[in-house]
């Protein structure tokens, strides 16, 4: 039996919880306690940790990474729409008739001219720092309001290069824009915007 009043104070004690020893002081136990359920790790690893986690960052930190995540977020899915235009003829735009002549691009000229069964040819040129004097010529295919297109440029101080492409025209066939590839990629290499010039 317990003494329910010790000789050192008058004080009350505890009485142990139910089915522990008598005899031994109350001692916690951590390492023989095995939780059985998700509140039974909680509970056990409260104990462990004294403290909790804390982690010395400032807000400035925060906001820093989550700018950067989302920069990158936003850069990564642009690349991807920028880069790859969909390629799949509109049968509600039909250019045809439509492209020949004269456009703008951020190279210079560029001059489409339709020729039967849908083809489609087209010469330009552009000055390159590295690469000098360049004339570049394509042929391809319309459908509907896509060309797809194989492209050479030759320039005065390398050797040739050579790709594909597609260029895709806006409503009214007034306006592509596109991408131009090495190899058999039509879109490893840049992107290609344009709009007709008017005489």
């Amino acid at each position: 039996m317990q003494k329910l009043w010790s000789s050192k104070n008058k004080r009350s004690q505890p009485l142990p919880p139910e089915g522990e020893d008598e005899t031994s002081p109350a001692v916690e136990s951590l390492d023989k306690e095995v939780p059985t359920s998700s509140e039974g790790d909680l509970k056990y690893f409260s104990k462990l940790l004294k403290k909790p986690f804390e982690f010395p960052i400032s807000a400035s930190w925060l906001f820093l990474a989550l700018g950067l995540g989302g920069v990158t977020i936003v850069t990564i899915i642009g690349l991807q729409y920028l880069t790859a235009p969909e390629a799949t003829p509109d049968s509600n735009l039909a250019c045809k008739s439509k492209i020949s002549g004269d456009w703008q691009t951020p190279f210079g000229k560029v001059t489409l001219q339709e020729q039967s069964e849908n083809l489609v040819s087209g010469k330009y040129e552009y000055a390159n720092f590295e690469r000098g004097k360049i004339a570049g010529e394509l042929t391809g295919k319309l459908s509907n309001n896509v060309i797809t297109f194989d492209w050479k440029e030759t320039p005065k101080k390398q050797p040739q290069q050579q790709g594909k492409g597609i260029l895709v025209f806006g409503e009214g066939c007034k306006e592509f824009y596109g991408s131009y590839g090495t190899g058999e990629s039509t879109n490893n290499f840049g992107n290609w915007q344009g709009s007709r010039l008017t005489k």
